[in-house]
This record gives C-alpha cells, structure tokens and sequence, in this order.
C-alpha cells in the first residue's frame, strides 16, 4: 500500500449565538456506500451528521459554518466547547495493518479517536481488516484561541495513510514551487529488513532537490550505513524505488577494478527505468572500529558506481569525522549499483626466472620476480614470500619487502631452499597479490614457475677401492718383500694363511690361473713402487 497525502476541505467559522455542536451519530458506517477515495484500501466517508458530506468532486468537506445548506445555525459559538464523534470515517479494506492521521495549521481544533488526538505520525490509528471503520471526532476549544466573531478556524486537513512497518516524511521544502492544488512532495519509507528501504515519492517538483532519510541502511557489514540520499529530477510525478544493500555483488553486475576491495554494496531501483534523474548524492556512515579490524585507512575509503563502461569512481568526500565513525558524501550523475570500497596496491607478477630448474635437496636457488603494481594505492613494505604449490611449505629463506608506486614495475630476488626431492611448483604468496587484469582477488596466489626438480643428496665418500687396496698392501718399512700366491694375504709385517674350500671346476682352471697371475704381478708392481 502506498502512502498518501489528500487534502479534504474543513471549514470552522466562528459565530455568535451558535448552537454547540453535541450532536452524536446514531448511523454505522457502510463500506460500500459512497466514499472519497485515498487509494485502493483507504477511504473517507461521510458519518450521519448533517456536517459531513461529498461535496460537488466526491471529495469529503465537514462544513459547521452559516454557510453549510444542512445547518439551522449559525456556527460555532465562541466560548463554547464543541465536540462531534463520528463526524467522519476512514475505512480500509486490506488485509495488512495500516495507520493514518491527520495534520492541518487550524488553531482550537483537534482531531479525535476515541478522545484521543491523531495528528502526527507517533499517534497514528491502526487500521485492520477487524478495525476497518475508524470513527474520527473533532474538538473545537475556541477560549484557546485568539479569535473574534466570523474567524475562520481551519481551511484544510490532510490525511495520511501508510503501512504500518513504514515511516512517512514530508518535504517541505518544495511548498514555494506547489500552487494552490498542489499539496506539495510526500515521501514514505518502508523498512522490511534492515538491509532495504522501499520508497514512493509523491507529487515530485521537477527541478528541486529530493532527500530521502534512509534510516541506517546497512551496506553489508551493520557497520556501513546508508543514512540519507538526495537527488534532482527533471520530470514531476510520482515515482517509486528500492534502495538495498549487501555484502556480495549485485546480480549481473561485472568485476570490480585491481586494487577496489569492496566492503559491501548497494543499489538504487526505480519501478519504471530510465528515471531522468540529473544530480545524485548519498551520505554514508562507516565505524572506525570496523576500519581498524579490515586494516582500512579513512583514506583509502572510495565508492564505485557501476555504469555501462564498468565500475567508474564517484567523488567522494569525507565530510565529518570522530573517534566512532566517519561519514562520506557520494556524488554521481544518477543512480544503479555502488561499491563502498577501500583502495589498495594490488600486485600482479609479469614474469619470473629461476637460477637453476634443478638443484640438489638442501641446496639454495634464487627466484627474480618482476611485479607490477595494478592496485589503486601504492605499496610500502608489503610481504610476499615463496610456498610450494601443493604442500603449501614456506621455502623462502626470508620475506621480500615491496615498495611500489601505483603503476610502477619492481624487480624482487628471493632465495629459496628445498630440503626434500621432488619436482615442485613455487607459489608467490603474500595479501596484496591480485589474480591478473580484470578481477580483484585481494590475497591470491600466484603460480610464478611451472616445474623445479630438486634430486637426492649425495653422500660424502669415504675413500675409493684403489685406497683402500692400498691401504691392505703397503708394507711396513722394515718389511721385506714377500710374494703373494695361491690362498696367502699379506697384512702388513705379518703373514696369515687364509685357507678357503676349493669350489671351481677343473674346466676353468686355465682362466683362473691366468688371472692369478695378472693379480700377482699387480701387487709385485704395487711392492715395488718407491715410497
């Protein structure tokens, strides 16, 4: 149900010897009999009273002047105090709770329900689909005001009616540019979560700014707030739009730019599309806290409007700090979907070498990476280190400390060890690493090398078997020589005899001889080298 304005005519005169109005309505109200309209569910309808009535448009006019054709009298008199209940009904026939009131600048009248007042917004009457005739009296308490015989009290009265989960706002600043018949711009806010707000202005004035008070809209996280929005349109009418907010990306809108990592987002929607909206602004509130915990400076906050080119930055500005929040003032030529955002440096590495693809476990080898700055803020002293790809084991012997202005290429060296074999592929790491143009990926690896092969360690040797043979037959110097054959080993000043089983056939007789004799005339060569 949308909220409305309607203006019904009202007219209080004041005059001598009036009768006091004590008149009280014996008739109930008929849902179907003839009514003034607010809307499909709200209606006025005359009680049974002679002051009440359709005038010549079917609008509801309460008329206790001389002038009224259903009056004997003369009017009201000017120290009596009058009161009439039902004068008038206002009717519903939904099936949601909805409230009205009413408003009017007359002075000495009040608008009554059940004696009690209802002209504002706080003392609403609830309307059922129970309480679907509401009974409305009024109070006239002319001692109160300054007035003299044949003062009119009240021109007019206005009715509201609204949801009952929404909060309506008139702007007043637009009653310069209404005529007569204009009742001027009424706003209604529905709130159905605290993540959307659905708004129906009517009679919007061409050409003046509109506000909006959103209410705290939350963005995302409860910590950014969309508190007010403000906005000039070219056409008047009436128009309606949902502003929501969330944390994940808007439907079907495209990735946001290298170096914008969103805090949360939200969209403005208007019923009927291509509003010709000229000049647009929201206001929104951020918690410091909120900033601390993300690691976000207040002056990397920024918001990105998405229009049909992509995410283009708005003008920004903070207009108001403290020690609990910051508040920003968004400007942009229309309204679709924005990102609240903190801008950061964003590296992107363009191409990598190795010192060697294969090295020995425990061995070191050196990874020079050229990276590029993409982001949207520079980098000082942001870590990035080296892991394996699929163990995600830190190789890096220490981390590397980038330095980089936005746009700018920095070369970095990092040594890194690998203590097991294997074939490997390395992974630059570190939180301002992006995934590559055309996508934000705050934090995300990158593959810098596609195969290292890191081999066995080999032992260290403990001597040869030259050396060790060597070792076996170098006599002592007081030695002399002695001739080894058959079964016999020399060691050293001393012979032993080392008789083993024969287990050789006669058939290879001949070729065992001949390489005894080969051996014993190696170690005779071996005896007889000087020392």
């Amino acid at each position: 149900m949308r909220w409305l304005r309607r203006s019904t005519t009202l007219l209080i005169t004041v005059s001598l010897g009036a009768v006091v109005l004590l008149v009280v309505s014996s008739g109930a109200v008929v849902l179907d009999q003839p009514s003034d309209p607010l809307n499909d569910e709200v209606a006025l309808q005359p009680g049974d009273n002679p002051y009440a009535y359709l005038n010549e448009n079917d609008e509801l006019a309460v008329d206790v002047t001389e002038n009224n054709p259903n009056l004997d009298t003369e009017g009201v008199n000017p120290d009596g105090f009058t009161a009439q209940e039902p004068l008038f009904y206002i009717t519903y026939d939904g099936n949601e709770s909805a409230e009205a009131w009413i408003d009017h600048e007359g002075t000495g009248v009040t608008f009554v329900v059940d004696g009690e007042p209802i002209e504002s917004g706080s003392n609403a009457v609830r309307l059922t689909s129970e309480n679907d005739a509401v009974p409305v009296g009024v109070e006239v308490d002319t001692r109160v005001a300054e007035v003299a015989p044949g003062d009119r009290l009240i021109d007019e009265i206005s009715v509201h009616a609204r949801p009952a989960n929404s909060e309506a706002i008139e702007d007043t600043d637009n009653d310069d540019n209404s005529d007569d018949d204009d009742p001027g711009t009424v706003t209604t806010v529905g709130s159905p979560d605290s993540t959307a707000r659905n708004v129906e202005i009517l009679s919007l004035a061409a050409e003046v700014e509109t506000e909006v008070d959103l209410r705290q809209l939350h963005v995302g996280d409860p910590a950014v707030r969309l508190t007010n929005l403000t906005f000039v349109s070219t056409d008047s009418g009436d128009i309606e739009f949902e502003v929501r907010g969330t944390t994940d990306p808007p439907p079907e809108t495209s990735s946001v730019p290298l170096g914008v990592d969103p805090l949360g987002y939200y969209t403005v929607e208007f019923t009927t599309p291509d509003q010709p909206i000229s000049e647009a602004t929201t206001e929104l509130v951020v918690d410091r806290d909120y900033l601390a915990e993300t690691d976000v400076d207040p002056e990397q906050l920024a918001v990105y409007r998405e229009t049909e080119a992509g995410w283009k930055q708005t003008k920004t500005t903070a207009i108001s700090t403290n020690d609990e929040t910051v508040r920003l003032r968004v400007a942009s030529t229309g309204f679709s979907a924005f990102a609240v955002a903190a801008e950061r440096p964003a590296l992107v590495p363009v191409e990598a070498a190795l010192s060697t693809d294969q090295v020995a476990a425990g061995e070191t080898l050196t990874v020079t990476v050229n990276l590029d700055n993409n982001g949207r803020a520079p980098a000082n002293g942001l870590k990035v280190q080296i892991v394996t790809a699929d163990e995600r084991e830190l190789v890096s012997d220490e981390v590397a400390t980038v330095n980089a202005e936005v746009g700018e290429t920095t070369t970095e060296s990092i040594v890194v060890r690998l203590n097991s074999s294997g074939e490997y592929n390395l992974v630059l790491t570190g939180p301002a690493l992006a995934t590559g143009s055309g996508s934000s990926g705050m934090g995300t690896d990158q593959l810098i090398t596609q195969s290292v092969t890191v081999t066995e360690q080999l032992d260290n040797e403990t001597g040869t078997e030259a050396e060790g043979a060597s070792s076996i037959n170098t006599p002592n110097e007081d030695s002399a020589d002695t001739s080894v054959s058959g079964e016999t080993e020399a060691r050293n000043d001393r012979e032993e005899v080392v008789t083993e089983p024969s287990g050789i056939d006669l058939t290879d007789i001949g070729g065992i001889a001949l390489l005894i004799g080969i051996v014993l005339t190696t170690l005779l060569l071996f005896r007889r080298v000087p020392r």
